[in-house]
């Protein structure tokens, strides 16, 4: 090992000081050279005694304790005996593991002392709150298929083909279609919303579209002046748009 060049610095402890040899001298703590790191410390007690330092007890105690290691080093091991380096390397370690802690806790410390955090906003219940009545819904649609079954009725089918044609809509399907409407008109009225229906199995579809998307949150509904008006929810970007209706 190459002659101490080590600027004289006070340590808080013994510990200290082999760490700072060891750092310096680029040592594997795993494998102390515990002659070579014994003679280093002994160097720097010496230097301390000639600048008139006081050295504390504990310095001298882990002079001895750097001799008695390097003895047992000398001996002849016996096998599964321990390595006699192992306590020093245990207390070395947990050592360093408490000044990077230290360290971490000053860094902290000094970047967020003048900080205060920010109260947690209060988070909004998700959960769809009617502001209508749970029939309103219900007597809408009543009056909405009784209207069209009149209509219905009133018309006359001449041709054949026309009174057996079946046209099946998904719930799915209208859902699509009443989302898109709401977004190119903003505000809906509920009984508007069946405009252009052709048979009862399409507004029945729509209905449960209506319902569905109501469920799922991404339709508000409000009551004025004694009628329904759809519109999108403020959330409606933020919910999946893949969502499939258990009527599918």
């Amino acid at each position: 090992m190459t002659e101490l060049n080590f600027k004289i610095e006070k340590y808080e402890g013994p510990l200290d000081l082999l760490l700072a040899l060891i750092a310096k001298h680029k040592i594997d703590i795993f494998d102390i050279p515990i002659a070579e790191i014994a003679e280093q410390y002994n160097a720097y007690l010496d230097a301390m005694k000639q600048m008139d330092m006081e050295i504390a007890g504990e310095f001298i105690v882990m002079a001895a304790e750097l001799m008695l290691i390097k003895s047992r080093m000398l001996l002849p091991r016996q096998e599964g005996q321990e390595d006699p380096r192992k306590p020093l390397v245990d207390a070395l370690l947990e050592h360093r593991r408490a000044q990077q802690t230290a360290l971490f806790l000053r860094t902290q410390a000094e970047t967020y002392y003048d900080r205060y955090p920010k109260p947690a906003d209060e988070l909004n219940d998700p959960t769809y709150h009617r502001q209508h009545a749970a029939g309103l819904l219900a007597e809408a649609f009543a009056r909405i298929a009784e209207r069209l079954e009149l209509e219905r009725s009133q018309r006359q089918e001449t041709t054949l083909f026309k009174r057996m044609e079946t046209r099946y809509y998904t719930v799915q399907e209208k859902m699509d279609e009443v989302y898109g409407r709401l977004k190119h008109s903003g505000r809906v009225s509920f009984e508007h919303m069946f405009d252009g229906a052709q048979s009862r199995g399409e507004v029945i579809a729509i209905f449960l579209a209506v319902l569905e998307a109501v469920r799922f949150g991404r339709i508000d509904v409000d009551h004025t002046q004694g009628d329904l008006y759809l519109s999108l929810s403020d959330s409606f970007e933020d919910l999946p748009a893949d969502e499939e209706s258990e009527f599918n």
